[in-house]
């Protein structure tokens, strides 16, 4: 209830923001305001107000600015409203990366992964060569639909370009190999990564609890901290995901305690886990 409340006013206060902003005749937004502000609509999923933005642009004739177009795209995707995505990339004659992959994730973010595939499949087939951005996307999918052959064939593209050590494709390749169960790939990306941060042992911590090489997996955790790299809150999750399965109760409080070290403060999340785990096993 009170994060509602915290989520309609800060909505609010927004609505008023782009009002008064709007209605200022001695400053009228540009495309870099209006695209800045976009992205603030989207993740507060403030419909209303995006759709104001929206009209205030089409009234300036910001159309069909890339930037812009690409995040109205976001901000209708995460409201759920995935026709809207649909028509303004539609309407778009010329493309580009950015708008590629902004179709591919309205389609992710709503579930729509066989749409997403057939994105990228309409991608390969034009002159756009995809981005790092692109290509974690597309190993996304791949991982989510388990097309470990288009996963090996997008995972050529990232050597070919000299990807493999930008640390998000990384782990999106470990990721997507870890989801598919080829470990022993995933272990080989990660071994090649040559600065390995948080999102790269995070991603083989889960590709050892997708093959429920769980024992391995709490053995991995302890190594990346032993090697000096701080978890992150989904690093918690994952292992603690990695105990719940295992039935591993004594480590899943060692973690829990361990994450206060840090200053992560329990999720709603972490505190499920945690919850389902000990009434499981009737601790």
């Amino acid at each position: 209830m009170v994060g509602n409340v915290g989520h309609w006013s800060a909505c609010e206060r927004l609505e008023q923001e782009i009002r008064s902003m709007i209605r200022l005749k001695r400053f009228q937004p540009g495309v870099i305001t209006v695209a800045s502000v976009l992205p603030i609509c989207a993740k507060l999923k403030a419909l209303k107000q995006g759709k104001e933005v929206h009209a205030y642009a089409l009234k300036r004739s910001f159309l069909p600015q890339v930037s812009i177009v690409s995040s109205l795209m976001v901000l209708y995707s995460k409201c759920g409203m995935i026709e809207y995505s649909i028509r303004l990339f539609d309407r778009m004659k010329q493309r580009n990366v950015i708008l590629w992959t902004a179709m591919i994730d309205s389609y992710v973010e709503n579930g729509q992964l066989y749409e997403a595939l057939g994105v990228i499949r309409s991608m390969q087939l034009t002159e756009h060569r995809p981005d790092t951005v692109t290509l974690a996307r597309m190993l996304c999918v791949c991982g989510e639909l388990k097309l470990v052959k288009l996963g090996k064939e997008v995972h050529g593209q990232v050597l070919k370009r000299g990807f493999g050590s930008v640390h998000y494709v990384a782990a999106e390749l470990i990721n997507m190999y870890g989801t598919c169960e080829v470990v022993d790939k995933a272990k080989l990306v990660f071994s090649a990564v040559p600065d390995k941060g948080s999102i790269a042992w995070t991603a083989l911590i889960r590709a050892y609890g997708y093959k429920e090489w769980y024992q391995d997996a709490i053995h991995l955790f302890d190594h990346m901290i032993s090697n000096g790299c701080s978890p992150n809150h989904f690093t918690f999750e994952v292992v603690l995901s990695v105990c719940d399965k295992a039935g591993f109760v004594e480590d899943a409080y060692r973690f829990f305690n361990l994450m206060s070290r840090y200053k992560i403060e329990a999720s709603k999340e972490h505190c499920i886990i945690m919850v389902r785990l000990l009434t499981r096993y009737g601790c």
